[in-house]
């Protein structure tokens, strides 16, 4: 084989080496942030109860359903007397409260809280 070709063929399969070792690299990667995600996924409930998420998610800014750095939620069944109006308003969100998107809040969880905060004035 004359010089030149051995040079082309050196460089070519070291080329080849380094990008199959970052193809591997770049699949570990992937399978370990698929694992994380996984992790995550199945950290969140569906099963918290509707307090446990105004606790978590309401309760600064509207304590006990108070007046706080929110307003009151002592009119809400006047302000949002159709759940689904209420449940768009969570998921938009307003001003300084931020909007709960699926990802932070599941369907379930949002259908709990909503029950609760129908009962926070009975």
């Amino acid at each position: 084989m004359p010089k030149n070709s051995q040079s082309i063929f050196l460089w070519s399969a070291l080329a080849l080496l380094l990008a199959s070792c970052s193809i591997s690299e770049e699949m570990r990667r992937i399978q370990n942030s698929k694992k994380v995600q996984a992790a995550q996924d199945a950290s969140r409930s569906g099963y918290l109860t509707g307090e446990q998420i105004f606790i978590r998610s309401c309760n600064t800014c509207h304590p006990g359903g108070k007046k706080g750095f929110g307003p009151t939620l002592e009119n809400l069944a006047t302000d949002f007397p159709d759940d689904n109006q209420l449940a768009a308003f969570i998921r938009k969100g307003k001003a300084n409260m931020p909007g709960q998107p699926k990802s932070i809040l599941t369907d379930i969880e949002l259908g709990n809280l909503i029950g609760y905060l129908r009962t926070l004035n009975q």
